[in-house]
């Protein structure tokens, strides 16, 4: 079994991709993602449409300029 806390957060991903019929294994390390984010964004559950789709608007730009600087 992989050390999950090992693994840099891009690792962890692939293991996600690779175990996620595994219920036990993606489980686990989805725990171990979900924990390493202490200050998560919480949105209200009546945020509206268009609101909703700027959050995912800018969340994919955000994802876009990192994964270009890697």
């Amino acid at each position: 079994m992989n050390n999950l806390k090992q693994m840099t957060t891009a690792q962890l991903k692939q293991y996600l991709s690779e175990n996620r019929n595994n219920n036990s294994r993606f489980s686990e390390a989805l725990s171990e993602l979900m924990s390493r984010n202490s200050n998560p964004t919480v949105y209200p559950p009546d945020l509206p449409l268009e609101e909703i789709e700027r959050v995912m608007q800018d969340k994919i730009k955000e994802v876009r300029q990192a994964n270009q600087s890697e």
